[in-house]
């Protein structure tokens, strides 16, 4: 695991924060040209796996199919923050009957439509496909943890013994 110093989050804090409401993923893919494109994403976490689910027309979906490596960073809009990384190779797998793709969708509140039966039936008209991503080698960071200086919330690794 990466050394964050002492806000390097434990895997247990790690679960946690990938459990918890309301955060989005930014998932970075490679296009054709190798450059990275960065999009925000709903996610389900299993607590082995990140599932992402999208449609199957979507840029997503054929850069992931083409090349499968991702990197995920899933962060909190705190002045004092944290977040979880992961790098890896998604696999495209099968959700027969959309149950992990309504486990995603139904994470995040739509107001006005909560429970709304019509509104899955939209969201699933089109299809859906379900990647997922192993979390197995995960790090986080969360700066609630550090001791208070500046320093190390900055650059825990230069911490220096005496402040200027």
């Amino acid at each position: 695991m990466t050394d964050l110093g002492e806000t390097t989050m434990t895997s247990d804090e790690v679960d946690a924060y990938l459990r918890a409401d309301g955060r989005f993923a930014a998932v970075a893919t490679l296009r054709k040209d190798g450059s990275p494109f960065v999009i925000p994403l709903g996610y389900y976490y299993d607590g082995n796996y990140l599932y992402f689910s999208t449609t199957p027309h979507r840029s997503l979906t054929h850069r992931l199919r083409r090349d499968g490596r991702a990197s995920v960073s899933i962060f909190d809009h705190e002045a004092i923050h944290g977040y979880v990384l992961v790098n890896g190779v998604v696999q495209e797998i099968d959700d027969p009957g959309n149950v992990l793709s309504l486990k995603m969708h139904h994470r995040y509140p739509k107001p006005g439509l909560e429970g709304s039966d019509d509104h899955d039936r939209i969201w699933l008209s089109v299809g859906r496909v379900v990647f997922r991503l192993s979390t197995e080698s995960a790090v986080g960071m969360d700066q609630r943890k550090a001791s208070g200086s500046i320093w190390a919330l900055a650059m825990p690794d230069q911490t220096p013994s005496v402040l200027p």
